[in-house]
């Protein structure tokens, strides 16, 4: 590649930025126009059927794409096609069968989530029928080829689909004076369609590429031996997987249960617009992630400078949007409605952590790359374990602010440990 390490991760990061970046805005407009059609209790409602539908996900999501770049870099280097065709193949195993037991788990445990939740009998409908959408989750591994071979343009785009088709729905069904089912299944559909782009887009660029379809040919027993490497990565990163997914939908759904589905909704809302500095913090992680692995693996220099350049910047532009959300949280969540102004101090508090899951972001993709994903794992347990003992504690006290105030304990603790792994040596 012609082009530096550096240079490239600009470029990279600058082609997810734009299409994130115009994502985390439809969004934000498709769910705070969600917010100001119906109650704050039904939006609540909304909310918690989504959610609940994305934790079962997450606890069988093997995220199968990092393995692909973590795996399918030596291969492309090396232009092992056939290596690669058997990487390809055992993800995708990996994909389908995680996909339909997870469906078959949020459809079975719907009473469990009802009774949790306080749902009634209407919703414990709806949340069954809702399930049915993880089965298009198969999509990982056109993901992971994407980020193989570069394509972040492509992944840009793919970012913008689902919130697109999301924001429109939202804006027929407000126009009509739409219920609550209508902006459930304009959810729904959205859901679909974006998963169904991106398996479609990332299988043209493999055939593109190794002139295949995966699902044709080949013997596919012998895919089920899999290296020790392999199975190690995949299982540490599953279980990191299921740690990212407790502050983020799990605290919805916690919130819910502690505080009731309006409440729900609004630290969905605050969530959603510190969204502004954690989906940053994972393209950058997404970006950094394959160059400094191709650094690492070619044993060239540059690899804790770029690194540790990212995070002073990602950190310096976090603690900026905090500042400006101080005075600005309170008129902007009373243009959605007076109900939700209550949850101003939770927005600059969740930016506050936000923040520090940004400046995380480049020292987890170069743990990563240097094969420490144990010790990430580790540490983003005790982040976690913290975050959820301080939501237990500080939310019937303080109300919305503290599920606030204990992810930035959480997020601050999980910064500094991070910080003293990228400095120590690799695992073997």
């Amino acid at each position: 590649m012609s082009s530096s390490p550096g240079k490239r991760v600009l470029k990279n990061f600058g082609i997810v930025l734009r299409g994130r970046g115009i994502a985390a805005v439809l969004n934000l407009a498709a769910t705070a126009l969600m917010a100001h059609a119906l109650s704050a209790t039904e939006f609540g409602l909304v909310i918690l059927l989504h959610t609940y539908v994305l934790a079962i996900r997450g606890i069988l999501n093997f995220r199968t794409y990092e393995a692909i770049v973590k795996f399918g870099v030596p291969f492309h280097a090396g232009d092992d096609y056939g290596g690669l065709t058997n990487l390809f193949r055992q993800t995708s195993l990996v994909d389908i069968s995680s996909a339909l037991l997870a469906t078959m788990m949020a459809v079975l445990a719907v009473p469990l989530a009802g009774s949790f939740l306080h749902w009634d009998e209407r919703m414990l409908s709806l949340a069954g029928m809702y399930s049915l959408v993880m089965l298009t989750m198969i999509s990982n591994t056109p993901n992971g080829v994407l980020r193989l071979y570069d394509r972040f343009d492509a992944l840009s785009v793919f970012y913008t689909v689902g919130p697109t088709i999301r924001l429109m729905g939202v804006i027929m069904a407000w126009s009509a004076g739409a219920g609550m089912n209508t902006f459930i299944l304009v959810w729904a559909a959205a859901f679909v369609l974006e998963n169904t782009w991106l398996f479609i887009r990332g299988h043209l660029e493999l055939r593109r590429h190794l002139g295949i379809h995966l699902l044709q040919g080949g013997n596919w027993r012998p895919l089920l031996k899999t290296t020790p490497e392999f199975r190690h990565f995949i299982t540490v990163i599953y279980w990191q997987t299921n740690i990212d997914l407790l502050p983020k939908h799990l605290s919805v759904l916690l919130a819910g249960n502690l505080l009731g589905p309006a409440s729900a909704g609004i630290f969905r809302l605050a969530r959603d617009f510190s969204a502004v500095l954690t989906k940053p913090a994972m393209m950058l992680r997404e970006v950094l992630f394959p160059d400094l692995t191709r650094i690492h693996h070619a044993e060239q220099d540059g690899f804790h400078a770029l690194g540790y350049q990212a995070v002073k910047t990602a950190g310096a532009a976090g603690l900026l949007m905090v500042l400006l959300s101080i005075p600005a949280a309170g008129p902007i969540l009373g243009l959605i409605g007076e109900e939700y102004v209550q949850g101003a101090t939770l927005l600059s508090l969740m930016l506050l952590a936000a923040t520090f899951e940004l400046a995380t972001a480049p020292l987890r993709a170069a743990a990563y790359a240097t094969g420490q994903v144990s010790r990430v794992l580790r540490i983003h347990l005790l982040g976690i374990v913290v975050f959820l003992g301080m939501f237990y504690l500080l939310t019937p006290l303080l109300g919305l602010p503290g599920p606030g105030i204990a992810a930035i304990m959480g997020a601050l603790l999980t910064l500094v440990l991070m910080f003293r792994v990228t400095r120590g040596k690799p695992e073997a």
